[in-house]
C-alpha cells in the first residue's frame, strides 16, 4: 500500500472501506511516513494508531512543494472532512472581526465575520459580538472614521455631511471636508491602537498637543488634550500584568481529563485556554475543547491545536509561549513566520513572567474543564449536539426535555399552533400537543404564539398532567419578534407556582432566512456552520414543530372544505352528498340540474330531490 507512495513532502489520508477518511496526516516525506504505520513498532507505540489501522484499506496523497504546504494542506482537509482520529478543534463559531478597508482612498470600518485576502486590514477575533461593537465606538470617539458604505474617490465627492460629522464621529471625506493624506493619519492610529501598539498613539497623541500649544493653537491642543485623555482612561480599564513587555504575546495552557480524573465522565477530552496580550496588557481570552486527547498525545494535540488554530486567524503575535515542546516546532515558526511576515517564536517558558503568565493559563484550562464535568452529564445515551447546544448557551442544566412551537394560519383562518417535545434527544410524539387559536382576530403571528404559550403554562398551571412537564429549553420558530412575543408572555408567570418559574426557562428562536439563532437580550444572533451537528438538530426540532402545525392546520382545512348547504337538506347523508358531487362535480352544477337529472343519481328518491331543489 505504502509501496508506490513518492519521497516527496505532502499529505496522506487514511481511508476506510466506505471510502471516508478516518485520518489525515502530513509528511515530509510521504513513502517513510506512510511506511511507519505498517511497521509492528509503529503501531504498538500507539493505541490510537492501533484501533485505527484495523479500519484503514486505502491510502491517497497530496504531493505538496514543501513541509509548509503540507502543514496548510493538512489543516484544510482535516476542516473539511473531520476525519475521526485526527484532533479536532471543535469550534463553530463565527468570530467577529473589525475590518478597515485599507484598500480604498478614504477607508471605513466594520464589523465582519468573514476574512478574505482582499488588500484590507482585519483585526481579531473577538469573542463577543458586544464587545467588538463596543472597541468600534469608542474608537469613532477618539478617532473618527467613517462607517458608512458610500463609495467615495480620492477627490470631488459631493455627498451631504451626515449626523457623524455634526457629532465629532466622522471627518466627512464624502462632502470633501477632509484630504486623503489627513485622513490616512487617521487611519493609521486606528490600525496602531487596534494592533495593540497603544504607546505609540499615546505619544503622537502628546506630541500633537504639545505642538498645537507651541503654536498657540489652543483650540486643537484641547481637542488632542481631550484625545489623549480618552485614550489613557480606554486603556486604564485594560487588566495589566507586571513586567509589562511591549511584544504581542500569546499564552496557551492545555488541562485535559485525564490528568484531572475526569475522564469517566467526559472521555478524551481537553481544554485549551488562550490568553492575548497586547503591548503588555491581557486583551482577551479564549477557550476550546480538543477531542481524543489521550495522555501519551498531548504534545500532538496542542501540534494540531496551534496549526488549526492560526490558520485562520488575521493577527499572529511575535510570541507563543506553549506549557510544552510540540511537534513540528521550527516547521510551524517558519509557517507562522511568513504569515506574520516577521519572526515567531514559539516558546515554553521555565521561569519569570511568561511561567507565571503559563500557570495562569493553565489554571483556567483546569477550571474551565471541571465546570464542564459539573455542569454536562456525558454517557453514551446523550446527543454530542445536546451537550455542545448547552455550552453554546451557557446553560448550567443539562437538556432533558427541549419544546419547540410553530404557527399555521391562511390569513386568520385556521390558525393553529403546535408544540413538539424532544426529551434525551430523541422526540417524545406522546407529549406533543395541538393549539386551536381561539382569541386572536386577524393576522398576527406574534400575538398567536403568545396565545400558544399563554395556554401552555396556564394548563400546567392549573395541575393539567398532559401539561404538567415543563422544559429545559424552549425553541421558537422565528426572529427576534417572536421571541420578544414569548418572553412577554413568559412574564405573566413571574408568580407562578411552577418549578421552574418559566421566566427561568431559557428561550431561543431560530430564524429561517440564513438560520440564525438568538437568545433574548443580545441583539446579534448566534450563526453556525451549516455542518455543525448542533444546528442540524435545532433545525430537526422546528421542522418536526412546523410538520405537526401543518398537519393539523390541514386537518382543519379538509374538515371546513368538506362540510356544504348540502348537509344542511333533509335526508341528505354522507353517500348521497358524495354521488351528488361525483355526478356534478360542485353546489352550483347541483343547483342548475333539472329534477330529471337529479333522480338519475343513484340513491336519489324523488323526494329527496324535490327538497334538494326547494332549498337550492
Amino acid at each position: 500500500m505504502w509501496k508506490s507512495l513518492p519521497n516527496s513532502p505532502g499529505v496522506y489520508l487514511m481511508k476506510a472501506s466506505d471510502g471516508s477518511a478516518i485520518y489525515i496526516g502530513k509528511a515530509v516525506n510521504l513513502r517513510n511516513r506512510v511506511r511507519s504505520y505498517f511497521q509492528t513498532s509503529g503501531i504498538t507505540d500507539n493505541p490510537l494508531t492501533a484501533q485505527m489501522m484495523r479500519y484503514v484499506t486505502k491510502v491517497d496523497y497530496i504531493v505538496t512543494s514543501t513541509e509548509i504546504e503540507a502543514l496548510i494542506l493538512e489543516n484544510n482537509l482535516i476542516k473539511s472532512h473531520q476525519p475521526r482520529y485526527n484532533v479536532k478543534l471543535k469550534d463553530d463559531k463565527r468570530y467577529p472581526f473589525l475590518r478597515v478597508t485599507t484598500n480604498e482612498p478614504f477607508p471605513r470600518i466594520m464589523i465582519t465575520r468573514k476574512t478574505e485576502n482582499d488588500g484590507t486590514r482585519y483585526f481579531g477575533p473577538f469573542v463577543r459580538v458586544r464587545s467588538t461593537r463596543q472597541v468600534l465606538k469608542h474608537l469613532t470617539k477618539l478617532f473618527p472614521i467613517r462607517t458608512c458604505t458610500l463609495p467615495l474617490e480620492a477627490t470631488q465627492n459631493r455627498y451631504r455631511a451626515c449626523l457623524d460629522y455634526h457629532i465629532g464621529r466622522c471627518p466627512a471625506p464624502c462632502a470633501n471636508k477632509i484630504d486623503v493624506q489627513e485622513y490616512k493619519k487617521i487611519v493609521r492610529k486606528v490600525c496602531q491602537f487596534l494592533g495593540g501598539n497603544t504607546r505609540a498613539v499615546v505619544k503622537e497623541l502628546n506630541q500633537q498637543m504639545q505642538s498645537a500649544a507651541e503654536s498657540l493653537d489652543f483650540e486643537n491642543a484641547a481637542k488632542y488634550r481631550d484625545m489623549l485623555n480618552d485614550v489613557q482612561q480606554a486603556i486604564s480599564t485594560q487588566q495589566s500584568l507586571d513586567n509589562v513587555s511591549t511584544v504581542d504575546e500569546d499564552i496557551i495552557g492545555i488541562a485535559t481529563a485525564f490528568q484531572k480524573d475526569l475522564q469517566s465522565r467526559l472521555g478524551d477530552v481537553a481544554c485549551v485556554q488562550v490568553l492575548h496580550v497586547r503591548d503588555g496588557k491581557l486583551l482577551e481570552r479564549e477557550h476550546y475543547y480538543l477531542n481524543d486527547v489521550h495522555p501519551e498525545l498531548i504534545p500532538t494535540a496542542l501540534s494540531a491545536f496551534v496549526s488549526q488554530y492560526y490558520q485562520n486567524t488575521v493577527l499572529v503575535p511575535k510570541t507563543i509561549v506553549l506549557p510544552m515542546q510540540i511537534e513540528s516546532v521550527e516547521l510551524i515558526e517558519r509557517w507562522l513566520s511568513e504569515k506574520r511576515g516577521n519572526r515567531v517564536s514559539l516558546h515554553v517558558p521555565r521561569a519569570g513572567r511568561l511561567r507565571r503568565l503559563q500557570s495562569l493559563a493553565m489554571k483556567n484550562a483546569e477550571v474551565l474543564l471541571i465546570q464542564r464535568e459539573q455542569s454536562v452529564v456525558y454517557s453514551s445515551n446523550v446527543d454530542p449536539a445536546l451537550v455542545e447546544l448547552q455550552e453554546l448557551l451557557e446553560l448550567t442544566h443539562p437538556l432533558r426535555r427541549i419544546e419547540a412551537y410553530d404557527i399555521s394560519n391562511l390569513g386568520d383562518r385556521y390558525a393553529v399552533g403546535s408544540m413538539v417535545v424532544l426529551e434525551d434527544g430523541k422526540p417524545t410524539s406522546s407529549e406533543y400537543r395541538q393549539f386551536r387559536i381561539r382569541d386572536v382576530i386577524g393576522q398576527n403571528d406574534y400575538a398567536m404564539m403568545q396565545e400558544v404559550i399563554t395556554r401552555r403554562f396556564r394548563r400546567a398551571e392549573t395541575g393539567d398532567v398532559k401539561f404538567s412537564k415543563l422544559p429545559d429549553l424552549m425553541l421558537i420558530d422565528g426572529g427576534k419578534g417572536q421571541l420578544s412575543s414569548v418572553h412577554a408572555a413568559l412574564q405573566t408567570f413571574t408568580n407562578a407556582d411552577l418549578d421552574p418559574v418559566p421566566t427561568q426557562i431559557p428561550v431561543i428562536a431560530l430564524a429561517k432566512r440564513i438560520e440564525e439563532i438568538f437568545v433574548p437580550n443580545n441583539p446579534d444572533p448566534i450563526v453556525l456552520r451549516e455542518d455543525n451537528p448542533t444546528l442540524h438538530l435545532i433545525q430537526r426540532l422546528r421542522d418536526e414543530a412546523h410538520r405537526f402545525a401543518i398537519t393539523y392546520h390541514r386537518k382543519l382545512r379538509h374538515k371546513a372544505l368538506s362540510e356544504s348547504v348540502l348537509d344542511e337538506i333533509p335526508n341528505i347523508g354522507p353517500k348521497r352528498k358524495q354521488a351528488l358531487l361525483k355526478q356534478f362535480g360542485s353546489i352550483d352544477a347541483i343547483r342548475q340540474a333539472s329534477l330529471d337529472e337529479l333522480l338519475s343519481v343513484k340513491g336519489i328518491p324523488r323526494k329527496v330531490a324535490e327538497n334538494i331543489r326547494k332549498n337550492l
